[in-house]
């Protein structure tokens, strides 16, 4: 009777410790927290050969970029050693240059306004971006977490785009020199489209489909590394929503960086 009594004690305690053990264990914390707070988006067709480019549009495009937390690109057009042309194209595809540079997207519209980014900013997010990114070898290794706040309806393709900021755009440098700027000696290329994870198209791939509520969505990535990229390189992910019956048809939900 005493053996059969230990055995029972040994049992109890041993459900006691694992049941311990179960309940203080937590899933993995991947260390992405998308946060609901709206980010801006601006886009800016430029080229180095392009005076007004230089003398108006590369101020603007930094005047957007310091309204908040804002992802500026500048698309650099043929004849400019910036140019990557599918990227061109698959942006300009949906929003449109006009056919003639500098043009300027703020989110959804065409426009040179900087009351638009104020506006943009002023919204509430449906979804956000949570972002991480590693710089090692030839290779960026990134990882994205989606997060939408209310339900969503239609496609959504999330875009995670390398900009390259500090690239010497002064009288000195070559091709590189931008032509019509009030700061030739100093003049730096800023915000310019290098690559996509997904190659060739800026509006990247589908995550989601009439998201719920509370959904989130986690990607990784690889994008090679292009050892051209010499100042400061980074990731950015913007957020759309494709819907066939409006223009743009990729429209802006939001974006991180």
């Amino acid at each position: 009777m005493k053996n059969i009594y230990l055995v029972f004690l040994s049992l109890m305690i041993f459900s006691l410790f694992s049941c311990n053990k179960k309940e203080d264990e937590s899933p993995q914390d991947d260390g992405l927290s998308p946060v609901k707070e709206q980010w801006g988006f601006a886009l800016n067709y430029t080229a180095t050969w392009c005076g007004p480019c230089g003398a108006w549009g590369a101020p603007l495009i930094h005047d957007y970029a310091e309204q908040g937390k804002v992802v500026a690109i500048t698309a650099h057009a043929s004849g400019d050693p910036m140019h990557k042309a599918t990227l061109y194209n698959s942006f300009e595809n949906v929003r449109t240059d006009g056919g003639g540079i500098p043009a300027f997207w703020v989110g959804d519209k065409k426009t040179t306004n900087l009351g638009d980014m104020v506006t943009l900013l002023a919204e509430t997010p449906t979804a956000g971006i949570a972002l991480q990114y590693e710089i090692s070898g030839a290779n960026i290794a990134v990882k994205t977490k989606t997060k939408f706040f209310d339900a969503g309806s239609g496609d959504y393709y999330l875009s995670v785009l390398v900009l390259e900021s500090g690239i010497d755009g002064s009288s000195s440098s070559g091709a590189y020199a931008q032509n019509g700027t009030s700061t030739p000696a100093t003049y730096q290329h800023d915000f310019v489209l290098r690559a996509s994870a997904v190659d060739g198209n800026a509006y990247g791939e589908l995550i989601a489909t009439d998201p719920a509520k509370d959904a989130a969505f986690t990607k990784d990535y690889t994008i090679p590394f292009d050892e051209a990229w010499d100042n400061d390189v980074y990731v950015v992910a913007i957020l759309w929503n494709k819907d066939l019956g409006s223009t743009p048809v990729y429209k802006f939900v939001n974006a991180v960086q």
